[in-house]
């Protein structure tokens, strides 16, 4: 554990982009995604946050493990849970999981849609299927809507919960007759296919964040925000989504030291290039600080740097042409927050996305959690 590097989650930044979310889709309910432990800032303290003090009842986990998680923490809860794509339906011993605490399998394939309507102890199990309308990961495809017809039909199940699909291309803007636009289009022919067989659809999802902030897919009935619940557009465009994000990811310095033009430093001697000065931070890739950190731009007390050379497991250096005022040892420095320093210029200038930013923090980083 580090005790002056840390991740703050500002939990009032996370009510800001909820609240901002209902102005954009005012008629639709919430399927709230903390897959990863909550995009890295923490799955049991997001989620009990968004319940009790934003209202959300539902929420999206990738893995069964995840969805157990919180329902073992948090066993009062009455929330639904929903595992989108590790289920473990395949597995009897899992069967109580989701016969005993109200948690719910994304269904995405033929063979676990078969084992849920032939079994008669999830009878009661709310129905969610998800199709595969163009993004070829998970999904019951276009070919198969026959035989999901008739297998329901043949089994006395009338009606699906919840029918969703996902889009693959959605952080891009949109274009008519684009992938988005045709995906939208089959998933729309495909519920109309399945509700022309007499079968009922209560609900119906398709917005991820890209979508939503487009305003594709808001005509269905639910919403599942991931990335822009935590502040960054999924598009990298703020006048659509001017979110503010939900954390600041800072630590100190430990050494500061003068450098010369030829000098090596570190793993594999990386020669410095000018002149400058050098501060070393506490942190590398064992806390998130990846290797891509290598070379990456900041602006830190008023005076450009740049981290140098090899990123080490933890240790990172840092190097000025000119000494700030003020820089010393414990002096404050942060990779991102919600006023200056922006986690989606900095994952651009490392040819990545915030989502790998975000959850590539480790665990041997604290989280603080600011009411």
């Amino acid at each position: 554990m580090r005790y002056n590097t840390e991740l703050q989650v500002h939990l009032p930044n996370l009510a800001y982009n909820f609240d901002l979310l209902n102005k954009i889709a005012p008629a639709n309910e919430t399927i709230f995604m903390v897959k990863a432990n909550a995009y890295g800032h923490g799955l049991l303290e997001i989620v009990h946050y968004a319940f009790y003090e934003l209202g959300i009842k539902r929420f999206g986990c990738a893995s069964l493990g995840e969805a157990m998680t919180i329902r073992e923490n948090f066993p009062k809860m009455q929330c639904e849970l929903w595992v989108f794509s590790d289920t473990e339906l395949g597995i009897e011993r899992f069967k109580e999981c989701y016969l005993d605490f109200n948690i719910i399998p994304v269904i995405h394939h033929m063979e676990d849609l078969k084992k849920v309507v032939s079994d008669k102890d999830f009878s009661h199990l709310p129905l969610v299927i998800k199709l595969d309308t163009g993004m070829h990961r998970l999904g019951l495809g276009e070919s198969e809507i026959s035989e999901l017809i008739s297998l329901l039909k043949s089994n006395s199940r009338t009606s699906i919960h919840h029918l969703m699909t996902h889009f693959a291309n959605s952080y891009k803007k949109l274009k008519p007759n684009d992938s988005t636009n045709r995906q939208y289009n089959l998933f729309l022919k495909i519920k109309k296919e399945i509700q022309n067989s007499g079968i009922s659809i209560e609900e119906t999802s398709c917005a991820n964040s890209g979508s939503i902030e487009q305003k594709i897919g808001l005509d269905e009935s639910h919403i599942r925000p991931g990335l822009m619940m935590y502040g960054p557009s999924a598009m990298y465009d703020k006048e659509i989504w001017p979110g503010k994000t939900i954390s600041t990811f800072k630590t100190k310095v430990i050494k500061t030291l003068p450098i010369k033009k030829g000098t090596p430093i570190g793993y594999g001697g990386h020669v410095c290039g000018k002149n400058g000065y050098i501060a070393y931070l506490p942190v590398g890739y064992g806390d998130g600080i990846l290797t891509y950190y290598s070379g990456a731009k900041f602006t830190f007390l008023g005076e450009p740097t740049q981290i140098l050379g090899r990123v080490n497991m933890d240790l990172t250096a840092i190097f000025f042409e000119n000494m700030p005022s003020g820089l010393r040892k414990g002096s404050e420095f942060i990779f991102w927050n919600d006023l200056d320093y922006d986690i989606s210029e900095l994952a651009t200038q490392m040819k990545t996305i915030p989502y790998q930013l975000f959850t590539a923090v480790t665990s041997r980083v604290p989280r603080r959690y600011i009411k």
